[in-house]
């Protein structure tokens, strides 16, 4: 019985040992795919960023377009003014008349 139970001790030792290895193999396999979904997860947060950054270029665009336009509205606004001031000078001129 001795050698049994030197077998039984060296079958547990071993048991052991491939316990511990396959628990550091898991380890090893979930850093990997921790990585592998890391690089998932950058890639995409580099298109969020590149949607992000062409929506503010569009924006840039609709705000300068805003711009042009306002200064359109103020230059037909004091077109108009000019033009009313004009017309209320020329009634009093011909009204003397």
């Amino acid at each position: 019985m001795p050698d049994n139970n030197n077998f039984n001790e060296l079958l547990i030792h071993t048991l052991k040992q491939i316990h511990v290895r396959l628990d550091r193999l898991e380890a090893k396999v979930d850093e990997k795919t921790d990585k592998a979904d890391l690089k998932a997860v950058e890639q995409r947060f580099d298109n969020v960023e590149n949607r992000l950054d062409s929506a503010e270029n569009r924006l840039d665009r609709v705000e300068s377009c805003l711009d042009r336009i306002e200064s359109g509205v103020g230059a037909i606004k004091w077109t108009i003014g000019v033009g009313l001031a004009a017309i209320g000078v020329l009634m009093a001129v011909l009204k003397v008349f």
